[in-house]
């Protein structure tokens, strides 16, 4: 079958109906004319902009007499007045947001979470001061699956990738040998991005760090509605010299659209870019999006000469990126801005711990790409003082696909009518005003597959339940209950398969000799074969 037979049914999985595709397009005009104004403000100042406007619009001969000069200028002050003191109270009443992601750190990683030798006392006191969640999961058990998820609110299943055709032959080739990270090698435009939402309600956003979501620049993060990006878009970099870890293995390093190197340790760098943009965005609501890189490969401390055993490297980032995460705390308290910032950080997925450094994931079976908890339980942590009660630790099960919505709803702006959100607004929870809703969670990648409802998992492959456990008494995974309780293994295995018949239009399975088709047309007809790709 050839390549544009293969693409076209992908083509397709990830078209939104044809009004959800003019209200996407809209959006993105409106954005632009947004921006466009922004800079026209900074560029003339605030007075000079509402005096242009309401010349342009004619209000100024047709309501204020020309022989009364004084009273003209008069009026035009206070209606000046007015509207900056009301623009400013709308820009103070929309909080910042700040989502800062670390890169494969493990749920016991952390001093908040039980690990006895790492230090970590600025994301400690971050837990102090906030909600630390014991229950929270990334979407994906690898970087690129959480990262679309996050990006949409939606499972990543649901989210097209783009077909091979529009990917250059060296991409092609790399996809074809990763297809559990397919969403790497781009997601499909037609998907809406949350920068692109927050941009509805006057935000900029910034991604700084990891993209991983697209290396062509037709995916780049500014053209998923970021109005900055400063960091790489690949899976890793070296940390000296910003040199891509795999494919290409070129240089990695981008200030907005265009490569441009930096001599310095990564984390810190990035950290710097973060406080700047903190620095000349506090009079207005940002997003700040900070992917960090650390404690991903390659294993690298500060100083790049050093011979240092791997766990002891391997600490030593995760040490740097506290230290980075208290810089960037610190930045919010000297702009001012710290009681009107919601801040949150947690990890992509498990933990990928280095050679002799234990407890990564702490009790936890599994490490990163694995179904069970090690492989997508990681921390959580939310602060904004004054909103979020201080000093709490959640138990509510929560998820990376929950801040699409969260951060929507803080903004004041809204998703498109029909258009599937699978996250929940978590503000409710945050504030310690309710608890999550009861609802089943599931995880797919590669051929292995998990479903979660209440305190029950059921782990499975293809279409085989292979292990049950009840998490609220055996977190560590060690009894296999799937004998002990064939009833709730149906129950659970029956969900899988609806949520499959659900979402499976966006992946598809292998047939002998590489013969791929879609699931749609076997849609909601099917039970999902054991050769099953996500």
């Amino acid at each position: 079958m050839s390549d544009s037979k293969v693409s076209q049914p992908f083509s397709r999985c990830g078209k939104l109906n044809e009004t959800l595709q003019t209200n996407l397009i809209e959006r993105k005009n409106e954005s632009k004319i947004d921006r466009a104004a922004s800079a026209k403000v900074r560029k003339i100042g605030f007075s000079a902009y509402c005096m242009r406007i309401l010349h342009e619009v004619k209000l100024l001969p047709k309501f204020l007499p020309s022989h009364r000069p004084n009273m003209h200028q008069k009026l035009i002050a206070l209606l000046v007045a007015l509207c900056f003191a009301t623009a400013t109270a709308f820009s103070q009443q929309k909080p910042n947001i700040v989502l800062i992601m670390a890169d494969d750190l493990g749920y016991g990683s952390l001093g908040c979470y039980g690990h006895p030798e790492i230090k970590t006392p600025h994301i400690d006191e971050l837990a102090a001061t906030g909600i630390r969640f014991t229950d929270f999961h990334s979407n994906g058990a690898m970087c690129t699956p959480t990262r679309a998820a996050l990006m949409t609110g939606r499972y990543q299943q649901r989210c097209a990738w783009v077909p091979d055709s529009e990917l250059t032959p060296l991409f092609r080739k790399q996809r074809s040998e990763n297809l559990k990270q397919r969403w790497a090698w781009g997601v499909s435009q037609d998907e809406i991005f949350l920068p692109e939402l927050l941009g509805q309600s006057g935000y900029r956003s910034t991604l700084i760090g990891k993209w991983h979501l697209g290396y062509d620049r037709k995916f780049h993060p500014m053209n998923q509605g970021f109005d900055e990006f400063r960091g790489f878009i690949g899976g890793a970099v070296d940390y000296h010299s910003h040199v891509s870890e795999a494919g290409s293995r070129e240089l990695d390093w981008w200030e907005n659209e265009k490569i441009e190197n930096e001599q310095a340790y990564a984390t810190d760098l990035l950290t710097r870019y973060a406080t700047q943009f903190i620095s000349e965005n506090k009079q207005r609501p940002f997003f700040a999006y900070l992917a960090y890189g650390a404690p991903h490969t390659p294993l690298q401390g500060r100083d790049a000469g050093q011979k240092k055993p791997a766990a002891k490297v391997y600490q030593e980032m995760i040490e740097i990126l506290d230290e980075s995460v208290g810089a960037v705390m610190q930045s919010l308290r000297e702009h001012g801005l710290e009681k009107n910032t919601l801040v949150i950080f947690c990890s992509d997925n498990g933990g990928a711990p280095a050679k002799g450094f234990k407890g990564a994931n702490g009790v936890l079976q599994g490490n990163k790409g694995s179904m069970n908890e090690g492989g997508h339980r990681v921390p959580c942590i939310a602060t904004w003082p004054g909103v979020i009660p201080g000093g709490r630790t959640s138990e509510d099960v929560v998820m990376s696909m929950d801040f699409l919505p969260t951060f929507v709803r803080l903004a004041g702006a809204s998703t498109p009518d029909n258009h599937k959100i699978d996250g929940i607004d978590l503000m409710p929870i945050l504030r310690g005003e309710a608890k999550a809703p009861a609802r089943n969670l599931h995880w797919l990648f590669g051929g292995a597959w998990a479903v979660r409802k209440g305190s029950w998992k059921l782990i499975g492959k293809g279409d085989r339940a292979e292990a049950l456990y009840d998490l609220h008494e055996d977190l560590s995974e060690k009894n296999n209950l799937i004998k002990q309780n064939p009833q709730t293994v149906d129950e659970l295995l029956a969900l899988h398969r609806k949520w499959i018949a659900e979402v499976g239009s966006k992946w598809c399975f292998r047939f002998p000799k590489n013969f791929m088709i879609s699931c749609d047309f076997f849609r909601h007809r099917w039970s999902p074969p054991a050769q099953i790709i996500s």
